[in-house]
């Protein structure tokens, strides 16, 4: 049984997918309790709202948005939210999202020396991994609340340091499951590494989590913790992330799609080649050996 509580419920103009805030219904406590046997609120499930105004209605859940979820009942959507927001703001129902981003707090390397993904910004520039520095086109955001979300998919991966090549990571570098690293010449997601010792899944870092996408004006290899990660393909919509407004403020929704690097990519665990996993493998070894000995 998965339970959210909300402070804030809105009633929504539109149709499903996009919507506009209208009226705010109410305030107070909202508890939102979704009856399936799982730990999370999916497109499709039944939920009941225990409320001020909502004596005990079920809704069905068509979407998640941004630390919320959007429930229609009969005719009627509303969101259901810790968050406030003005009047005729866009909403975008999005399905039980998956990531590929970089955790808070990982460090990008620019000329003048490694900074947090967060406090970059739109124009600054950061390193290549072929040394050249490229300036920042867009930061996407995409807030995860660990109730909603699916672990697999969506809670961080953990590269330890050194477990991809001497130093690579210098630090143990948090990504999300779907972001590829360039092993060995191959674009590998984070999930295909998982061993259990030297790259593994962790549980959400807090209730409410961030995830942030590097946009460069092409497909491109950054350092993230002195590892070569990709930056952002537009594989993935840009919708999904919290703050697609912004980017349709500045470029508009209709943009030419981001060639990817022409190297081939590794999604899964048994596409890793024997040689690439027998390598990782030794690495994952004596890092486990360290870690017994500490």
């Amino acid at each position: 049984m998965s339970t959210f509580i909300a402070e804030n419920a809105y009633l929504l103009n539109g149709e499903s997918p996009n919507f506009t805030i209208g009226t705010l219904y109410g305030t107070g406590t909202y508890d939102c309790v979704d009856a399936e046997s799982d730990t999370t609120f999916d497109v499709g499930d039944t939920v009941v709202v225990f409320g001020p105004g909502f004596p005990t209605v079920s809704f069905t859940a068509v979407g998640l948005f941004e630390g919320g979820w959007i429930g229609v009942d009969r005719d009627a959507y509303f969101l259901f939210t810790n968050s406030t927001y003005a009047d005729g703001s866009p909403v975008t129902a999005l399905p039980a999202a998956f990531t590929v981003c970089f955790l808070a707090g990982t460090h990008i390397a620019t000329p003048t020396g490694e900074r947090p993904v967060e406090a970059l910004a739109i124009g600054d520039l950061v390193l290549g991994v072929d040394g050249r520095a490229r300036p920042v086109r867009w930061i996407g955001r995409q807030a995860v609340v660990a109730v909603f979300a699916d672990p697999q998919r969506n809670f961080p991966i953990r590269v330890t340091a050194g477990a991809l090549g001497d130093n690579t990571p210098s630090r143990d570098l948090l990504v999300s499951p779907d972001h590829a690293l360039l092993v060995d010449g191959l674009l590998v997601q984070a999930a295909a590494l998982v061993d259990g010792v030297a790259v593994r899944h962790e549980p959400a870092p807090a209730e409410r989590f961030t995830w942030y996408h590097i946009e460069l004006e092409d497909h491109a290899l950054v350092l993230a913790e002195g590892a070569p990660a990709e930056t952002y393909l537009d594989h993935v919509t840009r919708r999904r992330f919290d703050n697609f407004a912004e980017y349709e403020a500045l470029y508009g929704a209709e943009v030419p799609a981001i060639a990817e690097l022409p190297l081939p990519r590794v999604k899964s665990a048994r596409q890793l080649p024997a040689a690439v996993r027998a390598r990782l493998d030794v690495r994952a070894a004596e890092i486990g050996a360290a870690a017994r000995a500490a």
